[in-house]
């Protein structure tokens, strides 16, 4: 819960960044305020389907979202991002996870350790001696997860580069010529 909390404010972050943007950008068309030279960078940007600078970056040069090659696919994440967060705080956990969906991916495999050891709190098992174990499933996508795991979470969302997943074999394999991504079936960790 506080992963999903800490997660929550910095989309929320994010949103009220875009919402100011946008609406000192419609300010400034109508002439009611300054087009800044900030402004018109990032009216320039979306104009070439790009994601204005601000966006993406603090201005000491920090990651603030998420790095993509284009608006459309920002917008594309910003809003699977909101889906995932809304999702989870209306109907509950899901049984599958967004993993690249979260700003701070290694505090949420933390936090499911720190579960998993509470879990077993009755044989003393210790945080700073757990390890991750991940298999991958039979299942293509999330679509396929019924239920949630029994210890650990199931996530979905990644991609090999390099090489590739057999899934008849079960094993890693020589990537496909010209196919640089392939997507993981979904993760057992």
């Amino acid at each position: 819960n506080i992963f999903l909390f800490q997660e929550v404010q910095r989309l929320a972050d994010v949103l009220a960044k875009v919402k100011f943007m946008l609406a000192q950008l419609q300010l400034a068309i109508k002439g009611e305020v300054v087009m800044t030279g900030e402004l018109q960078g990032a009216l320039d940007k979306m104009a070439a389907a790009a994601v204005p600078h601000t966006w993406t970056f603090t201005p000491a040069g920090d990651e603030f979202s998420w790095i993509m090659p284009t608006l459309g696919l920002w917008f594309s994440s910003l809003i699977s991002r909101d889906d995932q967060d809304r999702s989870w705080l209306n109907t509950g956990r899901p049984n599958c996870y967004w993993m690249t969906g979260w700003f701070n991916p290694t505090g949420f495999l933390t936090a499911m350790k720190q579960e998993v050891t509470r879990r077993h709190k009755a044989e003393q098992w210790a945080l700073d001696d757990m390890i991750y174990h991940t298999d991958v499933t039979g299942m293509a996508n999330k679509e396929h997860v019924r239920a949630p795991a029994g210890e650990g979470i199931f996530v979905h969302g990644l991609y090999l580069d390099g090489g590739a997943w057999s899934k008849s074999e079960k094993i890693m394999v020589e990537q496909e010529p010209k196919k640089l991504f392939q997507l993981l079936p979904v993760l057992l960790v």
